[in-house]
């Protein structure tokens, strides 16, 4: 083989091998949020009213998970009124210990009874879990009361899920 027939062999085969790896497919990103959350909001009964409720901006919340949640640890928040909690992909039982500031105690526990459902989001971004709240069990001690307004708990970031009505005397 000559020396020009050489450099035409290593040229073809140059361009056989970036043809092939330009057609290897690379995996797009994942746009959409993985985890579903639930979306909590803090009310606050004024003082001159028993019927009318306003967002509270709790001085330093806590939500901490009493039970395993692996997308969770826990966190405080200061001046927040809305919260984003995660459920247990492992359990259809969630508990969360809850206060409206970290020097407050005794502390509220959250406890969530909901169904889970394995959810394919895309091919990017593959599967995950959603989850269908039945009803919520709280202590009193920060808590008036809660309220679940949604049930569906799915990776929407901008759907609330429930309220948490915190005490008058707060």
């Amino acid at each position: 083989m000559t020396r020009t027939g050489k450099y035409v062999a290593m040229i073809l085969l140059a361009l056989c091998g970036a043809g092939w790896l330009s057609c290897t497919q690379e995996r797009s990103p994942c746009l959409t949020p993985k985890i579903a959350s639930l979306n909590i909001e803090c009310l606050h009964r004024q003082l001159d009213t028993s019927t009318v409720f306003v967002d509270t901006a709790l001085p330093e919340a806590i939500f901490a998970p009493l039970t395993n949640t692996a997308n969770n640890a826990g966190t405080i928040y200061p001046q927040q009124s809305n919260f984003t909690i995660s459920l247990s992909p492992d359990s259809t039982v969630c508990q969360w210990l809850f206060t409206t500031d970290s020097l407050r105690q005794p502390f509220d526990t959250l406890t969530f009874f909901y169904e889970r459902k394995l959810q394919f989001i895309s091919n990017a971004c593959g599967l995950t879990y959603f989850y269908t709240l039945d009803s919520l069990h709280t202590t009193h001690f920060n808590i008036d009361s809660a309220q679940i307004i949604n049930t569906s708990v799915t990776n929407n970031v901008n759907t609330k899920h429930l309220q948490i009505f915190i005490h008058p005397a707060f």
